[in-house]
C-alpha cells in the first residue's frame, strides 16, 4: 500500500487544531454547515451537484441503465500517453493507483471535497505526495496521495504577489496537548514545516472574498429563531401552568411573523449560495422561478470550470514537468448545458419563443 500514515511521513500533519480553529473562527462555520436546520442543506446540494451520479443507458439491454459519473477525459497529443493518464487519473477502478482520491477513490468525488471545503472556508490545503508508478512497464513520476491539511494551520508565503509554496504550524497548546507530536520512540516531533509549490493544492472560494458560509452567519439568527419557536410554541400548549418567559412569549408571537422573518433570511442565504429557492418560502412569479433555476446551474458551470482549472494547474503541469513531456495533458469535462445554452434557453423564454413546459422538459430535467 503506497499511502504512508502519518508518524511516518516526512513533513506535515492532517489533523485539526482545536485553539486555531476556534480562533480563526473555522469550528463555528463547520458546525453551520454540518446543522440541517442552518446551512448543511445549501451547502450539500451544490457539493453534490458538481458531479452527480447519473443514469447511463447499457447499449445491449434496453430499458436498463448503469449509475455512474464519469465526465472526464484527458486531453493530450499522445494517444498511448493519454490512455496511461486516463487509466491512472480517471478509471474509476484502476488498480494502477492506491486510493489516490480518498473515500470513493474518484476524480470527480475529490473535486467535489474540495469544493465542499470552498463552500465553507473559503480555503483548502491537500498535501500531494509524489512517487514512480509503473504502467505496462513505462515509468511515471506521479501523485500517490492527496491529503487535507486542515486550513487553521496553513499559510500562504508569497513573492511579490506570487505563491512560492506554503507553511504549516501548530499552536503551542495543540503542540503540548496533542499525543501525535510524539513517535514511536517518544520523542517529540515538529509542529511547523515548510512546504514546496508542487506538494500541496491551495484553492480559494472564486466568486468572493468570505465563502458563502461565512457570508450567511448572520442571517442565522432568524432561522434558528423560527426553529426555537417551533419548540416554544408546541411546550407552551403542553405546559399550560407554565409562565417561563419563552412560552409566554411562544403564546402571543404568531408563525406566520415568525416564519416570514425565517423565509426572508432563508432566502438571502439561498441568493449567497446561488441556490435554488425554497418551495415552502415566499411566492414567486414563474419567471423568477426559471431565473434562479437557470442561475444555478451557470453557478455550478462556473464552479466545474474553477476546480477544472485548478487541478489542470496545479497537479497535471506539474506532471509534465515531473515527466518532461513536451506538452501538459489537461483533464476535462463533459455532460452540462453549458452557459451560453442555458442563457439562450433563458432569452426563448423571455421572449415567448418556448414555453414553461418546454424549458422545463429540455434545460431544467437535464443536467
Amino acid at each position: 500500500m503506497r499511502r504512508q500514515p502519518y508518524k511516518q511521513r516526512e513533513k506535515g500533519y492532517v489533523f485539526d487544531d482545536p485553539l486555531l480553529g476556534y480562533i480563526k473562527g473555522y469550528d463555528q462555520l463547520e458546525m453551520a454547515s454540518r446543522n440541517r436546520m442552518e446551512l448543511s442543506i445549501e451547502v450539500d446540494a451544490i457539493r453534490y451537484a458538481l458531479f452527480p451520479l447519473r443514469d447511463v443507458p447499457v447499449p445491449d439491454r434496453p430499458g436498463y441503465v448503469t449509475h455512474e459519473r464519469n465526465y472526464f477525459g484527458i486531453e493530450c497529443d499522445d494517444p498511448a500517453l493519454k490512455q496511461d493518464l486516463e487509466r491512472y487519473f480517471i478509471d474509476e477502478h484502476s488498480f494502477y493507483r492506491d486510493d489516490l482520491y480518498g473515500q470513493g477513490d474518484s476524480v470527480g468525488g475529490f473535486l467535489e471535497d474540495i469544493a465542499w471545503q470552498l463552500l465553507i472556508t473559503g480555503d483548502e490545503f491537500y498535501m500531494i505526495e509524489w512517487d514512480e508508478i509503473d504502467i505496462k512497464n513505462k515509468k511515471y513520476h506521479f501523485p500517490v496521495d492527496f491529503e487535507y491539511l486542515r486550513n487553521e494551520t496553513m499559510k500562504v508565503r508569497r513573492k511579490r504577489g506570487e505563491i512560492i509554496g506554503y507553511s504549516q504550524k501548530y499552536s503551542l497548546f495543540t503542540y503540548l496537548k496533542e499525543k501525535r507530536f510524539k513517535n514511536w520512540e517518544e520523542k517529540e516531533k515538529l509542529r511547523s514545516f515548510e512546504f514546496e509549490k508542487d506538494e500541496v493544492i491551495y484553492c480559494k472560494y472564486p466568486f468572493a472574498k468570505k465563502s458563502p458560509t461565512a457570508q450567511s452567519l448572520k442571517y442565522l439568527r432568524p432561522i434558528k429563531k423560527f426553529w426555537q419557536f417551533g419548540i416554544d410554541q408546541s411546550r407552551s400548549g403542553i405546559e399550560v401552568e407554565s409562565h417561563y418567559l419563552p412560552l409566554e412569549r411562544a403564546r402571543y408571537t404568531t408563525y406566520a411573523s415568525e416564519k416570514r422573518k425565517y423565509d426572508i433570511a432563508r432566502a438571502k442565504v439561498r441568493t449567497i449560495f446561488n441556490y435554488l429557492m425554497d418551495t415552502n418560502g415566499p411566492q414567486m412569479t414563474q419567471y423568477y422561478d426559471i431565473y434562479t433555476v437557470i442561475r444555478y446551474k451557470k453557478y455550478l458551470n462556473d464552479f466545474r470550470d474553477y476546480l477544472v482549472r485548478e487541478f489542470n494547474e496545479q497537479v497535471l503541469a506539474v506532471v509534465a514537468k515531473k515527466n518532461s513531456f513536451d506538452l501538459a495533458p489537461k483533464l476535462i469535462y463533459n455532460g452540462f448545458l453549458s452557459n451560453a445554452e442555458l442563457d439562450e434557453a433563458l432569452k426563448n423564454y423571455s421572449d415567448g419563443t418556448m414555453t414553461f413546459d418546454q424549458i422545463v422538459e429540455q434545460i431544467i430535467k437535464k443536467s
